[in-house]
């Protein structure tokens, strides 16, 4: 195999890898029903994306691998970039950058690809087996002692309670841990059983929140599925994505739930954001595969050969033609030596 052809193939494999591995669960709804999501598939390392309530899409930031977004003092929008060595929290107003409140080259400093914060600004963040919160004096401090397998996604709501799913143990539980740091179980065996061997990063739980009716919301990925959970650890199935769609995180706005999906096998795809509405019926509110379908239709053609393209061609060859004969002088003085 050529070079080429195997940096293209390994090229490949790391962006599939991206989804496999860690796909992104942010997904959050302000008061003026804007939605922010987080995407890790476009845009270099990621992206941060605003969908406004009119239905236009900005993007807010490029090459940004973040993995949650949440709503912060004063209805500020704020998400972090967590990747390698680069770990930082944004703050972001009326769709715009306001500003850098942390970064940290060490994710047990400040881990931005598992955290998030609370309505005050507190940030909270899961790293080295440990739930984290940066104190007043901007240092760590552990929020509770209680020690996770392993936890890939975390929640705080209002009141500063935070749901930390645990999915080492291959059954999926989420942690409640109080302000004082206390930790319970809150529900158990949420993931679901495959007729397969348990695959550690796709059989996980991701995205957590608190509905309007009080009870939290989990995004289940083996079972292709969202999990509502009450406040007595029961649960049940609120909703099943078709296909080979994965919802990977879930917010709730005025009764109506905005599900954030990815799609990792028979060809990589999304975001898309499936909306459920009070009555329980489903539509697709934004894709992006069918949003880059008409900007490309909306685009100046660029197919159509311009009056100076044959003048092009034969530029083109002649350079190439010139190259290869001085690579051949250069390469007969060499030999004449």
């Amino acid at each position: 195999m050529r070079k080429g052809s195997l940096l293209f193939m390994l090229l490949l494999l790391a962006f599939a890898s991206k989804l496999v591995a860690h796909p992104s669960w942010g997904i959050v709804v302000d008061s003026k029903r804007n939605i922010y999501f987080c995407d890790i598939m476009h845009n270099e390392r990621g992206s941060l994306w605003m969908l406004e309530a009119s239905g236009e899409l900005k993007l807010l930031m490029r090459n940004f691998h973040a993995h949650n977004v949440s709503l912060g003092p004063n209805g500020t929008i704020l998400s972090s970039h967590g990747e390698m060595d680069e770990h930082y929290l944004l703050q972001f107003e009326n769709g715009k950058l306001l500003d850098t409140l942390f970064v940290a080259n060490n994710y047990k400093d400040f881990n931005g690809g598992n955290s998030c914060t609370t309505a005050k600004g507190d940030i909270i963040f899961g790293a080295d087996h440990y739930v984290w919160k940066i104190n007043e004096e901007g240092k760590k401090e552990k929020l509770s002692p209680h020690y996770f397998e392993w936890n890939q996604s975390i929640y705080a709501d209002e009141d500063g309670i935070v749901f930390a799913p645990e999915i080492g143990d291959s059954l999926g539980k989420i942690y409640k841990i109080s302000p004082d740091g206390s930790a319970s179980i809150y529900a158990d065996r949420l993931i679901t059983k495959l007729n397969r061997p348990y695959k550690q990063h796709a059989d996980i739980l991701l995205g957590v929140t608190r509905g309007c009716n009080g009870k939290i919301y989990a995004a289940e990925l083996a079972g292709h599925r969202i999990v509502e959970i009450e406040e007595n650890g029961e649960h049940k199935t609120f909703y099943k994505a078709e296909g080979d769609w994965l919802p990977t995180g879930i917010d709730f706005f005025s009764g109506e739930a905005y599900i954030l999906e990815f799609k990792e096998k028979n060809g990589l795809a999304g975001p898309r954001i499936t909306k459920i509405n009070e009555a329980g019926v489903a539509s697709i509110l934004f894709d992006y595969e069918s949003y880059k379908a008409n900007l490309d239709e909306l685009a100046p053609s660029t197919t159509s050969p311009s009056p100076n393209s044959n003048l092009w061609l034969v530029f083109a060859a002649l350079g190439t033609l010139v190259l290869v004969l001085a690579q051949q002088l250069k390469r007969a003085k060499v030999l004449n030596r």
